[in-house]
């Protein structure tokens, strides 16, 4: 009768832990999904962003005669629509990064949404700029926030609850 309970209890014991096994790979294999996809889309938002600004530099600089233009096929519209779709994605995952990366696209978007058609090239060029001081700080909180949102889980609570 002994050598049955404790059979019983050792199979138990056996179910049990290959399930809670399992359930931490799982949730291990997410969080580890999660990261890379936050990483991929965290570079692509800064990617993006800063292709923009340093396109747009360089057709300013061209027009100042102190540098190349911007490959002819740049397109600093389709570059914004681009870091919409990106910012998308990450509000599917994390709302405070998101919130981050919506920043970086508001920059570039209101400078596009304030364009005027200019007869200055320069001009013309130079109102579709975002300004590189704020875009700096807004890339520097975006990163930030990335750092905060893929810290482990135990540390997260940590600092969450004092």
């Amino acid at each position: 009768m002994w050598a049955t309970v404790l059979s019983i209890t050792a199979i138990a014991a056996t179910v049990a832990n290959f399930l809670f096994t399992q359930w931490r790979t799982d949730r291990r294999e997410s969080d580890k999904w999660r990261r890379d996809e936050l990483l991929r889309l965290t570079s692509e938002m800064l990617q993006l962003s800063g292709q923009r600004h340093s396109e747009l530099i360089a057709d300013l600089s061209f027009e100042e005669g102190t540098g190349r233009a911007a490959p002819p096929d740049s397109d600093a519209w389709a570059l914004t629509r681009q870091m919409k779709i990106v910012a998308q994605q990450l509000h599917l995952l994390d709302e405070e990064l998101a919130r981050a990366s919506d920043a970086i696209w508001k920059l570039h978007a209101d400078a596009e949404r304030d364009y005027y058609p200019s007869s200055d090239p320069y001009q013309d060029i130079g109102q579709l700029l975002a300004d590189g001081d704020l875009l700096e700080v807004a890339h520097g909180q975006l990163v930030q926030q990335f750092r905060q949102s893929t810290r482990p889980r135990r540390m997260r609570r940590k600092r969450e609850h004092p």
